[in-house]
């Protein structure tokens, strides 16, 4: 499996996740479309150059993993510089289906890469170390090993879209709440593991193992070691002439035996049952479960720390103090600068730490030829024929594999010395009890950590550096009253956050955000002496007629409500509910709230 291409695709969907959601134009269309071009060029040659520098098979095989890193770039300046973020956003039914921005996005990642590839196809012929596949059947067969990894995600993008749009408030409800969501995952994830195998085999162009003496041993060597399969296939990589094996599926009903022509070409029989040893002990060990519960604690721990730690970091008055310049920086650069920090943890915990268990997998998965066959010789010699098949790969090193001669050392060591088998099981054993209790401990630290205090600091600090801002030499910017406002809306200081709000008014009159704070204070303020319906009502109409968004819309919606009008409160938030992106089912509360006040009117 091309892991490092799979995590790159997690990289590439921070990235378009993360851009910035921008309602403005920036650069026209055409400028857009003259840019993205040049820029498509300039990749593509550059690619080309690097996979021509590679000097032989290795050398650029080498070269096209860097290149397919290196494609996260023109994706990121698409979103964050070519303002294509724009032009997603006023696609039809981009409003209804965020998970459109997703696809496309990716869909241009992808384009980038088949751009890599060509290049790598051409500097291989042009070098006569290519293959005897074409062009397009080189780019389709990279395409479609990554397309596994890919397709879940956006079925449960556009599933989640799907969802939030039903006309049943309850179920939305429920999904919104932690169980159930937990329980939509797990059904999810349970459904994955039955439809992802037809989905894979369908994708990869996989057929059945003719009948013959090779598929009779196979079907032997697996049944005597009780290993229950739906089908043997042949998995036909187009144009990379791998050699390798795999076991897809938990379930025996939906369990298949992968093998590619390379490997029943080249490798005798006992050798091809010592891969197959190999593989079926990723089944039999529960490795893959073992990913899906890595995988899940990387969710969950960092959603349980993420509050609490940026409640820590913003309790610290430099790093307000550089929130506070970022602030005044493009909105591209300080979405990237969120983006780049979750990027680097993804690349961080799969590259390394989940790294070192897919190295200590494979090696278990290699010791299992000690109990199948009672020694290691038929895997070294598989082991040794693949590296040289597929180019003379033996000493490559590999994040999520030990390299091929390492493989092989520690499989004559172990032929030598029985014991460390035993060792590497043990250290297995310890590696995965340790992740569980370090993962059960940083899942209950937030309950230990004092949050509360933290942002009584952070609101201390924020104060103290506005009211510097606002008090020393240099221009008033409107921004840091209306942080200052907030801050003081939210100890109900409402006579000094109108204070600030007002002065911010005075230096930007058409800030749709100012008069949206200004309106839901004076129409939901606790203090009668600061309620004020009709001049909230005039502040909200106005903000929304600068900037249609949800939050302000439902400000408006507010606003009308306080007055009485619970018709237009009612339509105005069905169109908030309708562009809301995110927290829903705040929206869906307020709805409700004014049709109980309009059904309570029309009662005699």
């Amino acid at each position: 499996m091309p892991y490092g291409q799979i995590l790159s695709l997690m990289i590439a969907l921070v990235v378009v996740t993360g851009a910035p959601d921008t309602k403005v134009q920036g650069l026209s269309l055409g400028v857009v479309a003259i840019l993205w071009t040049i820029k498509c060029l300039v990749w593509a040659l550059f690619a080309y150059k690097v996979c021509k520098g590679g000097g032989n098979r290795q050398g650029t095989s080498v070269s096209l993993e860097g290149l397919q890193w290196a494609a996260l770039l023109p994706l990121a300046l698409d979103f964050y510089s070519l303002d294509l973020g724009y032009y997603l956003s006023v696609l039809p039914g981009a409003s209804l289906f965020p998970a459109i921005k997703d696809l496309i996005g990716v869909g241009l990642y992808i384009f980038y890469l088949s751009i890599v590839w060509a290049a790598y196809w051409y500097a291989s012929a042009m070098e006569g170390i290519g293959t005897a596949s074409g062009i397009m059947d080189e780019i389709r067969g990279r395409l479609r090993l990554i397309l596994p990894a890919l397709v879940p995600y956006l079925i449960l993008a556009f599933l989640e879209d799907t969802l939030s749009l039903l006309p049943w408030p309850g179920l939305r409800q429920w999904l919104s709440r932690p169980t159930g969501q937990i329980l939509f995952m797990s059904l999810f994830l349970f459904a994955l593991l039955f439809f992802i195998p037809p989905m894979v085999r369908w994708l990869w162009g996989c057929r059945p193992l003719p009948a013959g003496p090779l598929r009779a041993d196979i079907e032997v060597f697996l049944r005597t070691h009780r290993v229950r399969f739906k089908e043997i296939l042949l998995w036909p990589i187009g144009g990379s002439g791998a050699c390798t094996a795999a076991v897809l599926g938990l379930a025996p009903a939906f369990r298949y035996i992968l093998l590619t022509p390379c490997i029943i070409s080249h490798l005798t029989t006992q050798e091809i049952e010592a891969v197959l040893s190999h593989e079926v002990t990723h089944v039999t060990k529960r490795h893959l479960l073992w990913y899906i519960f890595f995988l899940g604690a990387y969710s969950v721990i960092l959603y349980r720390l993420f509050d609490p730690l940026w409640a820590w970091l913003l309790s610290h008055k430099f790093f307000l103090e550089l929130l506070s310049k970022i602030e005044e920086a493009p909105e591209a650069i300080s979405s990237l600068m969120a983006v780049v920090p979750l990027a680097f943890l993804i690349l961080i915990y799969f590259r390394f730490l989940i790294g070192f268990f897919m190295r200590n997998f494979e090696r278990e998965a290699d010791l299992s030829v000690f109990k199948t066959q009672g020694h290691p010789w038929f895997m070294i010699n598989a082991l040794e024929k693949v590296a040289a098949l597929s180019g003379n790969i033996r000493n490559r090193p590999n994040w999520h594999h030990f390299s091929i001669a390492q493989r092989v050392e520690f499989l004559q060591r172990a032929a030598d010395n029985p014991d460390l088998i035993v060792r590497h099981h043990r250290k297995l054993l310890v590696s995965k009890t340790i992740f569980i209790v370090v993962a059960s401990i940083l899942l209950m630290i937030p309950q230990l950590m004092p949050v509360k205090q933290w942002k009584k600091n952070f609101e201390t600090n924020l104060v103290e550096i506005y009211l510097g801002q606002i008090t020393g030499k240099g221009p008033k910017k409107a921004q840091w009253y209306l942080v200052l406002g907030q801050f003081f809306w939210q100890e109900r200081d409402y006579n000094k956050a109108l204070d600030a709000y007002r002065h911010a008014l005075r230096l930007a009159p058409d800030d749709p955000e100012i008069l949206n704070n200004i309106a839901w204070l004076l129409a939901t303020a606790d203090d009668p002496r600061f309620r004020k319906p009709k001049e909230a009502l005039l502040y909200a109409q106005k903000a929304a007629s600068l900037k249609a968004e949800s939050h302000i819309l439902d400000t408006l919606a507010e606003c009308f409500y306080v007055n009485g009008f619970y018709k237009q409160a009612i339509a105005t938030e069905k169109e908030a509910l309708r562009r809301a992106k995110r927290n829903k089912q705040y929206y869906r509360r307020q709805l409700q709230r004014f049709q109980r006040a309009l059904g309570a009117q029309k009662r005699p």
